[in-house]
C-alpha cells in the first residue's frame, strides 16, 4: 500500500486553485464531472462519497530508462471512499495520464499519450479516508446475479490517498478544480466553526 500511495503522489501536478464558490455547486459540478465514472454522494454539507464503477480499469504507466520502455501496472478496485473534504489535502490534487487499453504494451511507441486522465487525492498529515475494497479478479469472474458484497470480496479499509480515472480530460480538469473549491470552501466553513472562533463572536 505504501508503494502504491507514493506512486500517487509522484504522479501530482499542481494547477491553479480556481475562486470559491457556493459549496453545493461545487459538489453539483464534481457529480456531472464524474458521471461516466460513477457517482458521488453528498452525506452532509462537509463530507461526500464516491461510488466508482466496477470493475476499476488497470492503469499502465510506461517509463523509458536507457532507450528501454518499462511498464508499471496499477488497478483502484474502490467500491465506495468516505471523503470528509476538510481532511484533504488541496496542494496535493494532481492530475496525469495513463492507458488503459489493454494492448497498449504491444502498441506503446515513445510519445504516445494515454487514453485515460487520473485525479489523485490526498489526505493532510494523519489522516486517512475510509473505504471498501473488492477483489477485482473475482468480481470479472462473477456469475449472473445479483451478487452480495462477500461474493466480489470487498472488504473496509483505510488510505492515505487514490485516484480516479476519468475517460474525457476536460471532466476531470472540471472535477479536480470544483473539488479544490469545495476543500477550501469547507476548510474556511470548519475554522469558522472552531470554539476558538465561537469564543471570540462572544
Amino acid at each position: 500500500m505504501k508503494k502504491f500511495i507514493l506512486f500517487l503522489l509522484s504522479l501530482s501536478i499542481l494547477r491553479p486553485v480556481c475562486g470559491a464558490q457556493d459549496l453545493a455547486t461545487d459538489v453539483q459540478t464534481m457529480q456531472f464531472a464524474y458521471a461516466g465514472s460513477g457517482s458521488i454522494i453528498a452525506l452532509d454539507s462537509q463530507t461526500i462519497v464516491i461510488e466508482p464503477k466496477m470493475p476499476a480499469p488497470v492503469c499502465a504507466v510506461p517509463k523509458v530508462l536507457a532507450g528501454e520502455t518499462t511498464w508499471q501496472f496499477y488497478s483502484f478496485p474502490l467500491a465506495s471512499i468516505m471523503v470528509p473534504l476538510t481532511s484533504i489535502d488541496e496542494k496535493l490534487i494532481g492530475q496525469d495520464v495513463v492507458f488503459t487499453d489493454p494492448d497498449a504494451e504491444k502498441k506503446y511507441k515513445p510519445g504516445d499519450v494515454g487514453d485515460t486522465t487520473i485525479v489523485i487525492i490526498a489526505g493532510v498529515q494523519g489522516k486517512q479516508f475510509h473505504t471498501l475494497l473488492y477483489d477485482r479478479d473475482k468480481f470479472l469472474h462473477l456469475g449472473p446475479g445479483p451478487h452480495k458484497a462477500k461474493d466480489y470480496g470487498e472488504m473496509p479499509d483505510d488510505t492515505e490517498a487514490f485516484a480516479l480515472t476519468f475517460s474525457d480530460p476536460a471532466a476531470a480538469r472540471s472535477f479536480a478544480a470544483a473539488l479544490k473549491n469545495a476543500v477550501l470552501l469547507a476548510k474556511a466553513r470548519a475554522s469558522l466553526a472552531t470554539p476558538a472562533n465561537s469564543a471570540v463572536a462572544r
